[in-house]
């Protein structure tokens, strides 16, 4: 390690040690600060259009901001983004809006998130140096602060009407940090403007391989790291010769000025090829630990359906910790998690106002909306914010579970996506609860699940669900006539209201269909081309896009079952 990167280091641990001391003072007194970071909004923001509209200059208590300022979601937005991506300024926010945030696109429509200085140095700091602090109580050596692998691009995806940039949240994140990456992790910055994702797994790989003491992986979701360490056994052989030479393969369709750029970077290290030739030759089950002897954790989303591919990467991790850090959205920083393994985050008072309508008011016309310290263990809710960047009373539609409290701070745990809930006849199946059943139905059929979606059928009456399902070997498919069935009793036991649901003839049989090898990487490639980003990519549980499913019924492997 080099002085610059020592300095940077000693700087970065500084920091985030007063970073910690900071949050954990805030979650002493929860309510409080996040009542400030309210009024701070309102007075920024109170001769804004919508300041103005709702008069912010008036209201002085959370009650009054409540009774003054509706409930909304994203359309009641559309009206003055539009504005400002024509690069109208004083809309929703007074201060300049320096990038769109797009959301994922693969719940919905993609939607323009409007980002701020402010607002992404609150979500820098969180993201980084916060769950940095965090770290040093749970992994100590995590101070040592060697270099990581990032699997993110600072890609954007174009610009508005008024010049603005747009793209992922978290690429508008990672430009901001462009002059740290060197000291952070071992991709250089021309790796993270590539789009083509195979392509810019194996530049992370070789760059990362170099590096014997990296200290962890991070992603935005656990399919990510997964698909890296498939593309590590399946580029092996390549990854050895570039590292041997210090070159990079011809094979790859790279531009010119990347590719010399990071050739620059590269030095033959046939020593470390040899020792990571060895170990490949061994195999890649918990090739992990063999290649990074120093690895300390995975740094990625793991909770909720992001479960499928847990056990898929444990082969190749195996009890390696997988820390699902921080819970967020494009719209605002929710939690973070204190514990790794363990997907439940403590609400972060200083980066929105936070407040939660009880499940069982969601429907309501008029819904009650509680705050931080008026929450219930074991009551599940949905989640509203009002960020730093001009969204008042955000309806987010994430659906989680409040556990306890840290300090005075709520614990939670996110439970599923509002707009993923089938919910044919009143049964309001949860994506966990779907992930769950398939999985016990997967390992009942003898086969390994690949990946999944769903759609609530309405073509037939009563309606029914169906299922388009990836396994391994699906060629070695027996006794295919049994699988619905067993599937069937898998989601009435995760779901008893299913159940009960199809006893009473309100469903009607599910609809089973198995889908050729290679189709939800091809799925992927479509919600890419139609917009979601490579960062924030994820499969849909719940399709509604008739051209999607058009796709997965083209890609049956055999007659439905």
């Amino acid at each position: 390690m080099g002085i610059l990167q020592k300095a940077v280091g000693f700087a970065m641990n500084t920091a985030a040690g007063a970073y910690w001391k900071r949050f954990d003072g805030d979650t002493r007194r929860a309510m409080a600060v996040n009542e400030s970071v309210l009024k701070n909004i309102l007075d920024i923001n109170k001769d804004t259009e919508y300041g103005r509209r709702y008069n912010f200059a008036q209201i002085l208590t959370k009650q009054e901001y409540k009774a003054a300022v509706p409930l909304a979601t994203y359309e009641d937005y559309k009206e003055y983004i539009d504005k400002m991506a024509e690069g109208k300024c004083n809309i929703l926010t007074s201060e300049p809006v320096k990038y769109f945030g797009l959301t994922s696109g693969t719940t919905g429509s993609q939607k323009l998130i409007p980002i701020t200085s402010r607002a992404r140095r609150v979500v820098s700091g969180h993201m980084g140096l916060l769950i940095q602090g965090v770290l040093f109580n749970t992994i100590p050596d995590s101070r040592r602060f060697d270099k990581g692998l990032i699997l993110m691009n600072t890609v954007t995806s174009g610009l508005t009407r008024g010049g603005i940039p747009t793209g992922a949240g978290t690429s508008g994140g990672m430009m901001s940090m462009k002059r740290v990456i060197p000291y952070l992790w071992t991709s250089p910055p021309e790796i993270l403007q590539i789009t083509n994702q195979p392509d810019a797994n194996y530049l992370h790989l070789l760059f990362a391989l170099k590096e014997k003491n990296l200290m962890y992986i991070g992603s935005t979701f656990t399919a990510h790291v997964l698909n890296l360490f498939k593309h590590m056994e399946k580029t092996g052989e390549n990854l050895v010769e570039d590292i041997a030479r210090g070159t990079i393969s011809k094979g790859m369709d790279l531009d010119p000025q990347i590719r010399s750029c990071l050739e620059k970077k590269l030095h033959p290290n046939p020593a470390r090829a040899d020792a990571i030739d060895k170990e490949f030759e061994r195999g890649f089950e918990g090739i992990a630990k063999r290649v990074w002897p120093g690895l300390l954790y995975l740094n990625c989303v793991a909770g909720g359906d992001f479960s499928i591919y847990v056990d898929k990467l444990r082969f190749y991790i195996l009890d390696l910790p997988i820390h699902s850090a921080v819970y967020a959205s494009t719209e605002a920083i929710i939690g973070v998690s204190l514990k790794p393994g363990e997907p439940s985050y403590v609400v972060t008072p200083r980066t929105a106002y936070h407040e939660f309508i009880p499940f069982n008011e969601m429907d309501s016309p008029n819904p009650v909306a509680l705050d931080l310290d008026q929450l219930s263990a074991g009551k599940k809710y949905e989640v509203v914010v009002t960020n730093l960047a001009g969204l008042y009373r955000y309806r987010l539609g994430d659906i989680v579970k409040m556990t306890g409290y840290y300090h005075q701070s709520p614990v939670i745990e996110f439970l599923y996506r509002r707009g993923q809930l089938i919910n044919l006849a009143g049964e309001k199946t949860s994506e966990q609860a779907v992930c769950r059943a398939l999985s016990q139905a997967v390992k009942q059929w003898g086969h390994e699940l690949v990946d999944f979606t769903t759609m609530a059928d309405y073509d037939i009456s009563p309606g029914r669900y169906i299922f388009f399902v990836e396994v391994n070997n699906p060629a070695g498919l027996s006794g295919a006539t049994r699988c619905p069935g067993i599937l069937e009793e898998t989601i009435g036991r995760a779901n008893p209201r299913y159940l009960a649901a199809r006893r009473a003839g309100r469903i009607a049989p599910l609809k089973l269909i198995f889908v050729k090898a290679g189709t939800f990487d091809r799925l992927a490639k479509i919600l890419m081309e139609k917009g979601a980003s490579a960062n924030q990519l994820k499969i849909p549980r719940l399709i509604r896009d008739g051209e999607l499913a058009n796709f997965l019924r083209e890609r049956t492997l055999n007659s439905p079952v």
